[in-house]
This record gives structure tokens, sequence and C-alpha cells, in this order.
């Protein structure tokens, strides 16, 4: 099968190599970041939760 190809057709095999490792690489530190954003949301929304809760709770140990 490779016996028969050219330089264009091997050419074009390293750009399509190139450009998979580009999108995949560009996917994955995407995929990354927005992981890293929801985490942080979810760490803030625990936080205002547990303020909340002592909120709540020194108010009813105080009446």
């Amino acid at each position: 099968m490779f016996d028969n190809w050219g330089y264009v057709e091997w050419l074009i095999l390293v750009v399509d190599i190139v450009a998979i490792v580009i999108v995949v690489r560009f996917l994955r530190n995407k995929i990354k970041s927005k992981l890293h954003e929801v985490e942080l949301r979810q760490n803030l929304q625990t936080r205002k939760r547990r303020e909340l809760a002592k909120q709540r709770t020194s108010t009813t140990d105080d009446e």
C-alpha cells in the first residue's frame, strides 16, 4: 500500500497527523480549562452554603 505513495501523499499524511495533534491538544486544554472553571464555581457555591448555614445556626443559637 505504501510502496506506491509519492511525495505528495506522504506530505498530506504528515500534515494530517500534525493537524490531528493540534486539534487534540486544543480540545484537551479547553476541556481542562472548563473543568477547572466548574470546580472553582462549585467550591464557591459550597463555601457560600457553609457560610449561610453558619449564619443560620448562629442566629438560631442567639435566639
